[in-house]
C-alpha cells in the first residue's frame, strides 16, 4: 500500500467536536501552521549552537543551514553531551506550553491538560538510516493512562527526504500491540504488517504540528539528505479525567539532570514544578504480562 497523504484539520480548530470525532476514528489530528515560527526557530538555533560548541556541524556551517557531519555521534543521541545541554534549555520546556498547543487539546478534551515534564528532543543525521526510529507505539515506552497523546513537530521544514513522521491510520484501534528488538531509537519496533496498514505522511513546514494517540503505530522516514541535521520535538499531554501517571513520567528525560540542575539558570519561575498542582495518580511501571490500566 502506498504512502498517502495526512488529511489536514486545521479549518476544524473552531469545532473541537469534530477534532475530536476525527482524532478517535483516525488516531491522529495533522494540523498546518499550528505554532508561530519564531519560537521554533529561536530555539532551533540555539540547539544548533550546541551541536556547533561539540563538532556536530561542519566546518563554515551557517547554524541556520543545518549542515552536520554525519559521523558526529554513535549509538543513541540521548546519552551524547549535546543532548545533555538541550534539556537545560528553558525554551525547550517552555515550548511544550506553547498555548497554541494546549488550547488545542483543551478544546478536544473539553478540560483540563497535563502536559508531561519529560519533553524529547530529537537530532537526526544525515544518512542515519540504522538510527531511525522504527514502527512502534508510544505507549510502551511511556506507560500509565493508554490516553495520552504525542505533539510532533520539526523545527525546520523538514520533507520525507530529511526524516519526516508517518503514521499508520486506524492503528491504535488494535490495542498494545507485540514488540521485538530493532535498530534504532528505542530498541524496539512494534510487530505490524507494513504492506497491509495504511500509512500516511507529508512534507512537513515549520509550524505545522500532528497530535496523535499513544496507541497509534508510526515511524521516521531516515535523513536520506548529504549533510542536513533534522532537529524536532515530541511532546506528550493527557486529559486531567485521566490522571494515571507513571513516576518516570514526572521526571527529566533519561535523567541527565536533577530539576533543579535544569531550572538553575531559568529567567522565570512559573512553570517550575508545575505538576505538583495536578492529582495525579502515580502508578509503578509495568512488567511484561501485568495488565496496563484502560
Amino acid at each position: 500500500m502506498g504512502i498517502r497523504p495526512f488529511v489536514e484539520s486545521q479549518d476544524l480548530l473552531d469545532q473541537p467536536t469534530a477534532l475530536r470525532n476525527r482524532l478517535n476514528e483516525d488516531g491522529y489530528l495533522f494540523f498546518r501552521n499550528l505554532i508561530d515560527r519564531e519560537p521554533l526557530q529561536n530555539l532551533l538555533i540555539e540547539i544548533l549552537n550546541i551541536c556547533k560548541k561539540y563538532g556536530w556541524l561542519l566546518e563554515g556551517s551557517d547554524l541556520l543551514a543545518r549542515k552536520g557531519k554525519s559521523d558526529a555521534y554513535s549509538g543513541y543521541f540521548e546519552f551524547t553531551d549535546v543532548y545533555s545541554e538541550i534539556q537545560k534549555l528553558e525554551n525547550f520546556h517552555l515550548l511544550a506550553n506553547h498555548p497554541k498547543i494546549i488550547s488545542t487539546l483543551s478544546g478536544i478534551w473539553g478540560g483540563h491538560v497535563f502536559p508531561h515534564p519529560r519533553n524529547i528532543a530529537r537530532i537526526t543525521l544525515p544518512g542515519s538510516s540504522k538510527k531511525t526510529t522504527p514502527s512502534h507505539q508510544d505507549y510502551v515506552f511511556i506507560q500509565g493512562s493508554q490516553e495520552f497523546h504525542t505533539v510532533w513537530f520539526p523545527l525546520s521544514d523538514c520533507p520525507k527526504e530529511l526524516g519526516g513522521l508517518l503514521v499508520a491510520r486506524n492503528s491504535h484501534k488494535a490495542g498494545i500491540l507485540p514488540t521485538q528488538e530493532a535498530e534504532g531509537t528505542g530498541g524496539l519496533c512494534a510487530v505490524v504488517d507494513d504492506e497491509a496498514q495504511e500509512w500516511l505522511s507529508t512534507d512537513f513546514q515549520l509550524g505545522d504540528v500532528i497530535i496523535f494517540h499513544s496507541l497509534t503505530v508510526h515511524k521516521a522516514y531516515p535523513n536520506i539528505t548529504d549533510e542536513l541535521l533534522r532537529v524536532s520535538c515530541d511532546f506528550r499531554y493527557q486529559a486531567m479525567n485521566e490522571p494515571v501517571v507513571v513516576w518516570d513520567t514526572l521526571r527529566p528525560h533519561m535523567q541527565l539532570h536533577s530539576w533543579e540542575e535544569i531550572y538553575s539558570d531559568w529567567a522565570r519561575d512559573d512553570l517550575k514544578y508545575y505538576w505538583h498542582k495536578y492529582k495525579l495518580q502515580v502508578v509503578p511501571v509495568l512488567e511484561p504480562g501485568d495488565v496496563p490500566p484502560t
